[in-house]
């Protein structure tokens, strides 16, 4: 049976931490809440947690949410709610946002309006569902929702990274062997060589030369690398016509494709369930997909829509999405079940998506080590060679 974590406020409104053991993140919350506490945080413990690890860690969003949520639901008023969830927060940029929309909210302000003021931190996508909220009095529910919803956006995202942790520390560390060898052990061998009046082989050579680049302007070919990478990733943030051309590439590989749907669907699904207007939920996520091009094409699909086509048909003749998410588009509006199928294109996507980060990271790591392992194994023959070579002349 999994151990919960959690931290919170007794009775006498003195803060209170420990740990729970329970089925659920659910049923320990009820069983905590029966006990008269106040729950500010919670999260399933593992043996890897210390206390420095709860104490000093970064709020994430989900759990500013969902810290917000349980307290609403306990019948605290949001103000005070706003407060306690400021004071269970480390990261001073959120303690501070959470502070001023505290004091706007109690100066007669809307959730919504003084969350606007921090909506780079918080999102637009989710300072339209807070305000949606409030008009049908479902801020608590839909505060929960968005928790589970940033939740497992980050766990999608967090997949991938950490997918991609192991092949990345391989071909660092090969190429620090590699550049370690050619930087100092060669350098040393090449008097040898010169010395002994032994011809050397053309791949020797190759590998002094490549050591005396390195030696000599090793240093300004990583200035000048690292000035490529900044100005493409300035230029690529401008999100203008270079951003729009790289983005339209992109898009034509499969695997960009089907993450893209995958998260059009969820979020799209996401405010269609917590009652945005589809016009809305479309020009809510067209800003928020990573690939401009397709956000351009979200948004003129959202004009579409609001001149009074139907979604199906401008999804279609925008030629961009797969052929999955058209019928779902298609299937959803005649059944009225849009956000279900949507989810289901979501589901499948994911899937998918997951499929193709296993069996690459899988055949990514073998390729890396014998790239790095056929780099070695030139470098060592290269010195071997000649090194026998004099070997030979001294006998």
């Amino acid at each position: 049976m999994p151990v919960f974590s959690y931290e919170g406020i007794d009775k006498q409104g003195k803060k209170v931490k420990g740990r729970l053991e329970a089925s659920g993140k659910n049923t320990a919350l009820s069983k905590l809440m029966g006990e008269g506490l106040l729950i500010s945080g919670i999260k399933e413990a593992t043996d890897k947690q210390s206390k420095f690890s709860i104490s000093f860690r970064k709020k994430p969003l989900a759990d500013v949410f969902f810290q917000l949520s349980i307290l609403l639901s306990s019948g605290i008023q949001l103000t005070k709610a706003l407060s306690v969830t400021a004071q269970s927060v480390n990261d001073r940029k959120m303690k501070a946002a959470l502070t001023d929309m505290c004091e706007k909210v109690s100066g007669g302000k809307k959730f919504s309006d003084a969350m606007d003021a921090h909506k780079k931190m918080f999102g637009e996508l989710y300072v339209h569902l807070v305000r949606t909220s409030e008009k049908v009095g479902r801020l608590a529910s839909v505060l929960m929702d968005i928790s589970r919803f940033e939740e497992d956006r980050k766990k999608a995202g967090e997949k991938l990274t950490g997918a991609m942790i192991y092949p990345t520390v391989v071909l660092t560390m090969g190429l620090g062997v590699v550049g370690f060898m050619l930087a100092f052990v060669v350098p040393k061998l090449q008097s040898i060589f010169e010395s002994a009046g032994a011809d050397i082989p053309a791949s020797t050579k190759f590998l002094l030369f490549m050591s005396n680049l390195l030696q000599h302007y090793g240093l300004l070919i990583f200035l000048f690398f690292m000035v490529c990478v900044s100005v493409f990733t300035r230029f690529y943030a401008i999100k203008g016509k270079f951003r729009m051309y790289i983005d339209q590439r992109l898009y034509r590989l499969n695997i960009v494709k089907d993450v893209t749907a995958s998260r059009l669907s969820h979020v799209l699904s996401f405010q269609l369930r917590e009652g945005l207007p589809l016009v809305e939920a479309l020009r809510n996520t067209a800003p928020g997909i990573a690939n401009i091009y397709v956000g351009q094409a979200v948004m003129d699909i959202a004009e579409s829509v609001a001149a009074g086509k139907k979604f199906s048909d401008s999804v279609s003749q925008s030629g961009l999405f797969t052929e999955l998410f058209v019928a779902a588009a298609a299937t959803g509006e005649k059944s009225g079940n849009l956000p279900d199928l949507l989810e289901r294109v979501n589901i499948y996507y994911s899937r998918k998506t997951e499929q193709f980060t296993t069996k690459f990271v899988s055949v990514i790591e073998p390729v890396f080590i014998m790239f790095i392992g056929l780099i070695v194994g030139f470098i060592v023959i290269s010195i071997m060679e000649p090194l026998f070579s004099v070997n030979s002349l001294v006998k």
